[in-house]
């Protein structure tokens, strides 16, 4: 099934101490006044929306005894214990600060292992903690390095594969640990390059913790190469050789090694799931559909063999590879509604921790126990949800300009509250690119609706998940085709009598923030405010300053992007820069960032709201301290979106839009440029 590290929905959706921070002033815009409505007694309040979740990420010890989890003391994430059997809690880490949002039992079952940055940074490093002493030992020790936990397996529960970049920021080592002793025994050492003069991505162990594959990029053409080895003492032979345009990922080794899982798209649109026999190179479909490339993969965790996969187009499906395990899906699926997934087992696999992801609430948990048929629910990520009514998400489909047709999702507010459409309405913009927007619960889609809004998330060109076609359709088409879909989004809401043309709002992160300064200056007359966070505003700016580890990758950039060493290509990017047109721009617009982002630094925003504010555009700039790509402390996400409420709440004409009171979080670390 699917087994996976703890992925904190309610956090991440948001990745996310200091004094009371005065009022923000923009030049032009009206001084906020910590507004209400008339009927903000009856809104969502932005602590339950964006606040910690209560207990979330729950995973199995190896023995089935004991389950870990995360939840808040005294307002920041730290890992808890329980007993399978009982609910008695038990804390294990004491962090102040950062917190806890990534985890996983060692194999062993004495150790539990967790990564964590300082302030943003994104340079993580690996943590041990002693479960029954509670004792932490950093296991990479090492200023400036990302570290992280790579692989491990139950036949060597007492060791860890850990990639960090300790020799050279640009490429990560392999190194075998002891989770005994801590200590660290380097098992590959990456030199950056091979003869051929590829750059090395990184690389993959089998079953036996063996490293067996190596992933190469040639730095000018982009063509990515898997290379395999028998053993230690064999050399790399070239597997497979692909584009970057194409994919072919392997999953997981077969248990005796002699063959490889991989998701390829090599013969056919959609990525599908073949098995590699790695002798003769022979490939055999497992599973493969139509409408969207294929997601998760279950293995059964004794032969190895797939048995479960899922797809998403609009919503999810799964197809059941294993007849065993059919009895189990079918109780899953009609315990209750919503797409489930097991989030963690045992090493028996006889207890599962099945996590239900539904429109009201980000994960409702329940032990599953597969000898006996039977399951008891064991928490909800957010049970103050409870208490209200949520609104509904449509998916539908939506067809650009030049005829794709975009999976597309809209929420609209409660009629009996706001009256019949059109609303004034977000174009909520994902960030990724390479990413795509889902079908569930969302804070700010919930936030917004609740507040009046209707709100659009488009695919775009170069979402994952729907083909390489229509990935393919996004290269160097930054604020080109691929805000053409944004903008074509909006135009159908606004035919569909969804969206009111007077008053949309363009709004997104990383690449969402830079959508919505392109929105602002190529369609100027389409939005009526832009929020904008962590969004670069010039490309070339941005890709010269993408942290070390990501130029391995700049061959990729070039062609999903475009290489600022080509004199055209350093031309088309400027011309698509938001910084270059901020003369196009008169509506106002809130940007916030994190002082410590390495994705997009600091002077991406900086530099566009020095531009802004010299052209008198009314701009409200608001900068994270401690915070990077996004938000960890709960003060500055409850911050954040007190001050886009309050932004849209005075930015945004006419009736129809409520408001809650907002007051600046006292220990949020921010501050107003």
């Amino acid at each position: 099934m699917f087994r996976c590290s703890v992925v904190l929905v309610v956090v991440v959706l948001f990745l996310g101490c200091g004094n009371e921070p005065p009022s923000p002033s923009g030049a032009g815009l009206p001084e906020p006044e910590h507004v209400a409505s008339p009927g903000a007694e009856s809104l969502i309040p932005r602590t339950v929306l964006f606040g910690n979740p209560e207990r979330v990420g729950p995973q199995l010890s190896p023995d089935g005894r004991t389950i870990a989890y995360i939840a808040p003391a005294d307002g920041v994430l730290n890992l808890w214990l329980t007993d399978v059997t009982e609910d008695a809690p038990r804390q294990l880490t004491f962090d102040e600060d950062r917190g806890v949002m990534d985890f996983q039992w060692a194999e062993n079952g004495r150790h539990i292992l967790y990564m964590q940055d300082e302030a943003g940074e994104e340079n993580t490093h690996v943590y041990r903690i002693t479960v029954e002493t509670g004792e932490v030992l950093d296991l990479t020790p090492f200023p400036g390095v990302k570290a992280y936990v790579s692989d491990s397996n139950p036949k060597f529960p007492d060791i860890v594969l850990i990639e960090m970049n300790k020799d050279n920021r640009m490429f990560f080592d392999v190194f075998r640990c002891d989770l005994n002793t801590g200590e660290l025994e380097m098992a590959m050492d990456n030199s950056g390059t091979t003869p051929g003069g590829e750059m090395v991505l990184g690389y993959m162990a089998d079953r036996k913790l063996d490293l067996r594959l190596q992933v190469t990029i040639h730095p000018e053409t982009g063509f990515i190469s898997i290379l395999h080895r028998w053993d230690q003492d064999s050399g790399w032979e070239i597997l497979k050789s692909f584009s970057s345009e194409d994919s072919w990922f392997p999953e997981r080794f077969t248990e005796d090694g002699t063959g490889l899982f991989v998701r390829s798209n090599l013969e056919s649109d959609k990525t599908a799931l073949f098995l590699v026999d790695i002798a003769s190179g022979t490939e055999t479909l497992i599973v493969a559909d139509s409408s969207s490339d294929i997601g998760g993969v279950g293995f059964d965790p004794f032969t190895g063999e797939p048995r479960l996969a899922a797809f998403y187009y609009l919503r999810r499906t799964l197809r059941v590879l294993d007849p065993s395990i059919e009895p189990d899906i079918r109780f899953l699926t009609e315990l209750r509604d919503g797409d489930f997934s097991v989030v963690s087992r045992d090493n028996s696999d006889s207890t599962w921790i099945v996590a239900y992801s539904t429109m009201d609430n980000p994960a409702v948990y329940y032990v599953y126990d597969r000898r006996n048929t039977d399951a008891r629910e064991l928490f909800t990520a957010i049970p103050a949800l409870d208490e209200y009514t949520l609104r509904p998400m449509e998916g539908v489909e939506i067809t650009s300009r030049d005829g794709l047709v975009l999976p597309s999702y809209v929420t609209t507010p409660d009629p009996e509250r706001f009256g019949e459409g059109p609303w004034p309405t977000i174009m909520m913009v994902h960030g990724g690119p390479w990413y795509r927007d889902y079908y569930g619960y969302d804070p700010f889609s919930q936030l917004f609706a609740d507040r009046g809004f209707a709100v659009l998330q488009v695919n775009f060109r170069g979402s994952t998940g729907f083909g390489k076609a229509f990935l393919n359709a996004a290269n160097k088409e930054w604020g080109a085709a691929m805000q053409d879909d944004i903008t074509d989004g909006v135009h159908w809401a606004v035919e569909q009598c969804i969206a009111d043309p007077d008053r949309v709002v363009i709004l997104g992160g990383s690449y969402g923030g830079y959508a919505a300064l392109v929105g602002a200056v190529f369609t100027p007359g389409t939005y009526c405010a832009v929020v904008d966070f962590f969004g670069p505003s010039n490309l070339v700016t941005f890709i010269e300053t993408i942290p070390p580890y990501w130029k391995p990758m700049l061959a990729m950039m070039n062609i999903r992007v475009g290489d600022i060493e080509d004199e055209a290509d350093r031309a088309m990017l400027e011309d698509r820069s938001p910084l270059n047109h901020v003369q196009n721009i008169t509506v106002p617009i809130f940007i916030a960032q994190g002082a410590n982002d390495p994705r997009v630094v600091q002077a991406e925003s900086d530099q566009m709201v020095e531009a802004l504010r010299a052209m008198d555009t009314p701009v409200v700039y608001v900068l994270y301290t401690n915070e990077g790509h996004g938000f960890v402390h709960e003060e500055n996400r409850l911050d954040f979106a007190g001050r886009v409420e309050e932004f849209l709440y005075l930015s945004v004409p006419g009736p129809g839009i409520e408001c809650e009171l907002f007051i600046p979080p006292a220990d949020a670390a921010v501050e107003l440029r």
